[in-house]
């Protein structure tokens, strides 16, 4: 039998036709080639399915694979980790593209920091449909990169939290470690639960150069809202209320479920309500100021990203 290579990368798509030949080409160029590239397709109704399987035909490296049915993009991307074979793991959304360095200086800041690190987290750059940029996460700081790394669960949870970096979810990982924390939760709201996971597993490790992940910024980019969001996680509920309080209750199900002694436990579910909960009004209150909204009632204030 084959070796696996040492990293798999998983692309989750769904009608991802205008984006996708660009992501695709952005990991075939990746200057470290030990890697299998798994394209799962979300019954795509457009081109997506020719352009993966010219990928694949095209790079022996990339794996094509078509959902019949439209299974939603949380079951499909946890897919994808569970059918990884390799040691390290990482999703590259259809929509994003990655720098041709970015593997190559994720797994070196990785094999550098040892095996308490548990993934490498990229600096986000975004841009809009054109690839233009036009922002950037504030996430170069020696603050965050050090909260991140912190030795104490609790510390680097609090950062996750409270700086918001949902880009965690978007880095190499150790395969090993995002199984154990759960991997994607298939829950709206769930989007910072295997972030935080991972921050009360082990290290988080910011790569240092800016613009390694290119973020795009459509319409059609699913998460803007929580509509959009239900839709992404179950095509079949795509509205789903008290969505804010559940996301209190899925952080601290992911506390109960660490590998933590009895008093940095209670740290860090002081850290979700202290960092989470409270500052943003994550409770039922705050789902009830926001359940016009929620269930379809009144217009988002946001439009999807």
């Amino acid at each position: 039998m084959t070796a696996p290579p040492r990293v798999t990368i998983g692309v989750p798509v769904h009608d991802g036709e205008r984006y996708l030949p660009q992501a695709l080409a952005a990991l075939e160029r990746q200057d470290l080639g030990d890697l299998a590239v798994i394209v799962a397709d979300n019954a795509s109704t457009d081109g997506t399915q020719e352009i993966g399987r010219e990928a694949a035909a095209r790079d022996p490296r990339f794996t094509y694979v078509r959902h019949e049915t439209n299974i939603g993009g949380g079951r499909n991307a946890a897919w994808l980790l569970d059918h990884a074979r390799s040691p390290l793991f990482a999703w590259a959304y259809h929509d994003d593209v990655r720098s041709e360095t970015w593997l190559r200086r994720s797994v070196e800041v990785l094999d550098d920091a040892g095996a308490g690190a548990v993934c490498a987290v990229p600096r986000v750059v975004l841009v809009d449909t054109e690839g233009r940029e036009v922002g950037e996460h504030q996430d170069g700081d020696a603050a965050l990169a050090g909260g991140l790394a912190a030795s104490a669960p609790h510390r680097r949870l609090g950062t996750v939290l409270r700086r918001m970096v949902g880009q965690v979810g978007f880095g190499l990982m150790r395969t090993a470690a995002a199984r154990a924390a759960g991997g994607v939760r298939v829950s709206t709201a769930g989007e910072m639960v295997l972030p935080a996971a991972l921050a009360l597993a082990g290290r988080l490790e910011v790569v240092p150069e800016r613009g390694l992940l290119h973020i795009r910024a459509h319409d059609q980019r699913h998460g803007g809202d929580r509509a959009s969001e239900a839709a992404w996680v179950d095509p079949s509920r795509p509205r789903t209320v008290f969505p804010y309080s559940r996301s209190t209750f899925l952080l601290l199900g992911a506390v109960g479920a660490a590998p933590l002694d009895v008093v940095e436990r209670a740290r860090c579910a002081a850290t979700v309500l202290g960092r989470w909960t409270v500052p943003g009004w994550r409770t039922v209150a705050g789902d009830l100021v926001r359940l016009p909204q929620d269930a379809g009632l009144v217009g988002s204030r946001r439009r999807a990203a």
